[in-house]
């Protein structure tokens, strides 16, 4: 039986089919509730779990590199006359080489869409909330993007926005790309426009929400606001036509809530760790300014905030824009600026890059 999958990247095609292979290896050996050990690289078959939770391990973190014979769940060993020694080897998920190997394994796993990141904070995060968020994401990542397609549809969808982003695609062009590629390759399962798209990600926690403003920036036609049709302010219309079918708004604010994200850098481990860095691992150096923390206008905050302070987990905000313009006294000719608001806990390398993702 092949078992070379073990060693693939994480969500890849060929990763999902070996896991759901092992999972089916184990149903037809174990009791529907028997927990089992677990193979994943954290666990290395020290730790028995359900084999729900056994799934969701292999999914996250993949299967020990070292783990090809499944002798611990009820394959029969090999014959091999070392059978002792390559079953403890198996055991602790460990040899001599194995060290290099999930070094090496873990380096070719590194990857741009940081999908595996983003869906190992996801599950953590439903595990603290109930939600079936992950399980709805597995389900679209097992789908093919075509019959036999080493890539899945989900992946290619994502780098497809990522690629969109970072070369400034208008969503116009960005439909008309997956339209030519729908009549180029009719037998892959691509969505028909970007608003398909945002569908399949949003559960990723990169959604936005869309907030109608007032043309003249007076109010926001949100909670009480929600309903009304002109500014309490100006009486101007939030309507580009009142008369039309379908309405289009005047002017839109499009808000990356704050809440939703704060709960995801304490949803993974590693994560809630880097926010803490600033105390627990920073070293200061006499006369020299690394962080933030090293400045005067820190010390003081901590000082007048002394309970605030000794809670390294506290989240420290800073406010960014590019530009301001509340009484149009500018050249500018548009209003959209955007507003940033950047987590100083981290360390230097990280400011903004966490918050972004």
């Amino acid at each position: 039986m092949d078992r070379s999958w073990i060693n693939s990247r994480l969500f890849s095609k060929p990763h999902l089919d070996g896991v759901d292979e092992f999972m089916k290896f184990v149903s037809e050996r174990c009791e529907e509730n028997e927990e089992i050990l677990c193979p994943c690289r954290k666990c290395l078959n020290q730790v028995h779990r359900h084999k729900g939770v056994v799934e969701d391990h292999l999914y996250i973190n993949g299967m020990s590199s070292t783990y090809n014979r499944w002798i611990l769940h009820g394959e029969p060993p090999d014959g091999r006359i070392n059978e002792n020694a390559d079953r403890m080897d198996e055991h602790i998920g460990f040899n001599e080489n194995s060290n290099e190997n999930i070094g090496m394994n873990e380096e070719e796993e590194q990857d741009d869409d940081r999908l595996p990141d983003m869906l190992e904070e996801l599950y953590a995060a439903e595990q603290d909330e109930g939600k079936s968020l992950f399980v709805s994401i597995l389900e679209e990542m097992k789908k093919e993007l075509y019959p036999s397609a080493a890539s899945t549809r989900f992946s290619f969808v994502v780098r497809l926005l990522h690629i969109k982003s970072f070369y400034r695609i208008s969503n116009v062009a960005f439909n008309a790309i997956l339209k030519l590629l729908s009549l180029a390759f009719p037998n892959c399962s691509l969505p028909a426009s970007f608003h398909e798209v945002k569908k399949l990600i949003r559960a990723l926690g990169l959604g936005y929400e869309s907030i109608h403003v007032c043309p003249n920036n007076c109010i926001l036609f949100r909670k009480e606001h929600a309903n009304k049709d002109n500014c309490l302010v100006c009486d101007e219309s939030r309507w580009k036509d009142n008369d039309a079918k379908k309405k289009i708004p005047q002017k839109v604010l499009r808000h990356f809530p704050l809440i939703p994200r704060l709960k995801r850098m304490f949803a993974s481990k590693k994560t809630a760790e880097e926010l803490q860095w600033h105390k627990l691992k920073r070293k200061p150096m006499d006369n020299e300014l690394s962080h933030l923390a090293d400045g005067e206008a820190w010390n003081d905050f901590d000082r007048k905030y002394e309970w605030f302070a000794n809670d390294p987990r506290n989240i420290r905000l800073g406010l960014a824009t590019d530009g301001f313009n509340p009484f149009g006294k500018m050249n500018a000719t548009y209003s959209m600026w955007p507003v940033f608001l950047v987590p100083y806990n981290f360390p230097p390398w990280l400011h903004g890059y966490v918050w972004n993702n």
